[in-house]
This record gives C-alpha cells, sequence and structure tokens, in this order.
C-alpha cells in the first residue's frame, strides 16, 4: 500500500464535490480554485485563492476586481489574469445576448402576460 500525498486527486475531488452538491456546499476559496485551475493547469490553486480573497474581501469581490489588481497578487501571472479577462467578456457577450433576445421576445408578444 503506498501512502499518496493529500494534494494528489485533489481538483477531481473538488471538482466532483461542486457537481454532486453545488456551489453552495464550498467555501469561497474552493469556488476560486475551481475558476483557477483552467488557467493554471499546474500551480497549487489554493494559496492564490486565499491570497485573493485577502485582498478583494470576497469571491465577489474578487470576480469583480479590476485585472491590474488581480495580476498585483502574487501566482496570478498573466494567464490567470487572461483567464479573467476571458472569462468576463463571455459572460458580458452571454448577458447582453440574453437581454437582447429577452427584450424582442417580449416586444413582439406585446404587454399581455
Amino acid at each position: 500500500m503506498t501512502n499518496k500525498p493529500d494534494h494528489v486527486g485533489h481538483r477531481d475531488r473538488l471538482r466532483e464535490r461542486f457537481l454532486n452538491t453545488g456551489p453552495e456546499a464550498l467555501a469561497d476559496y474552493e469556488l476560486l480554485e475551481l475558476v483557477l485551475f483552467m488557467a493554471l493547469p499546474r500551480r497549487d490553486t489554493k494559496p492564490i485563492a486565499k491570497a485573493l480573497l485577502e485582498r478583494f474581501g470576497s469571491f465577489a469581490g474578487v470576480i469583480s476586481a479590476d485585472l491590474r489588481c488581480l495580476g498585483k497578487v502574487k501566482g496570478m501571472g498573466r494567464s490567470g489574469v487572461g483567464s479573467s479577462a476571458s472569462r468576463r467578456s463571455r459572460q458580458r457577450r452571454s448577458s447582453s445576448w440574453a437581454m437582447r433576445s429577452w427584450t424582442s421576445r417580449s416586444s413582439a408578444r406585446g404587454t399581455n402576460c
């Protein structure tokens, strides 16, 4: 029997927990770890997530933080900041598309509910 370090399989376990129990079951730093996994595939994201929370106060604070400020957090680097910028662009695009789509459908129906 081999003793594996605790971190072996951490990403898979965290992803499974998220998928099985939802975001409410995870601490803010764990949600940030999930966000950082793709941007920083070979790094330990827990200390970075905790540093982000310490700097910006909450998950929402990190997600809405200025990209230049994110880049000043040790470990974020260009990949982490670039991933954040990309994610924000997709969210804005999705939100504006959803609003345009909803508005055009609402207009087409008139005021009857």
